[in-house]
């Protein structure tokens, strides 16, 4: 039942409709009470589907990295938002995020996000190497004539983050093209290498990482469907080999010799020839 099509669309309903009320519940009003009621009723149905699951797979559910998410948002959501744990009141939002959970497709998405971790990670680090370079190199640069915007190292590297952004860069450019005309050929450079460059490598990461977690889960259902084909080829060919031996038996019950090529006489009876008299009445 835990795994049907109904059940799951049934408690993605319930999470959009947890969703709706925490965000009613932001404009306050006469409906408030009510909110809190509905509230109560939505996690009392996320609490009687966490028992369902945990009757139906017991020691399995704990093998999925989504169950052991859900299983933290009910467990938050039951816990009374008063006293000490008043702070926990602000993550009942999280169970919003289970609209993760209860789509395959952004499961998919958010998987692919974190197999793209170490590549992302790299070229990220790489980013940040430029972007603290061009920091050192626009405070020598511009630090004495600008420093609004190149002052110091944290100036520096607030400015080219803002500039990575393409937010209101010519401001910075035309600032630093008062005292340096050239100035603008170091901020075309940054943008084309970090915005144009660099940040389309993470977005190729994601990508490919993307491709990677789909093909994955197609080879998987793949190798599934070639384990079920194998399975009735081997069932036919046993039958075949049983038909075979039948047959085999039959062909020796009957005095026959299955193994060769020709007929050769062996176990049946050969007719004598039959002489015919000549002209002279010889046999």
């Amino acid at each position: 039942m835990v795994e049907s099509r109904w059940f799951s669309n049934t408690m993605l309903v319930v999470i959009l409709i947890n969703a709706a009320i925490l965000g009613w519940a932001t404009y306050g009003g006469s409906a408030q009470p009510y909110l809190v009621l509905a509230e109560r009723v939505v996690v009392g149905v996320f609490v009687v589907e966490l028992t369902l699951k945990l009757i139906a797979w017991r020691g399995g559910f704990f093998r999925d990295p989504w169950n052991w998410f859900d299983f933290f948002v009910v467990v938050i959501s039951v816990i009374p938002a008063t006293g000490p744990f008043s702070v926990l009141r602000i993550l009942r939002v999280l169970r919003v995020l289970r609209v993760i959970t209860a789509v395959p497709q952004m499961r998919t998405i958010i998987s692919a996000l974190f197999r793209a971790v170490p590549g992302m990670g790299t070229v990220i680090g790489l980013l940040l190497v430029v972007i603290y370079t061009a920091a050192i190199l626009g405070q020598q640069l511009f630090g004495e004539d600008v420093p609004q915007y190149f002052g110091d190292l944290g100036t520096s590297l607030y400015t080219l983050f803002t500039v990575m952004t393409t937010e209101n860069w010519p401001d910075f450019a035309d600032a630093v093209a008062e005292d340096h005309p050239m100035g603008w050929m170091f901020f075309v450079g940054y943008i084309v290498l970090t915005t144009f460059i660099i940040l389309n490598l993470v977005i190729g990461v994601i990508v490919t990482s993307m491709e990677q977690e789909v093909d994955s889960r197609w080879w998987v259902e793949d190798q599934e469907l070639e384990a079920v084909q194998h399975e009735a080829v081997m069932v036919k060919l046993t039958e075949l080999s049983e038909q075979v031996a039948r047959l085999d038996r039959m062909v020796r019950d009957h005095g026959g010799d299955p193994d060769a090529d020709e007929p050769t006489g062996q176990g049946t009876a050969v007719p004598e020839p039959v002489h015919q008299p000549n002209a002279n009445g010889n046999g």
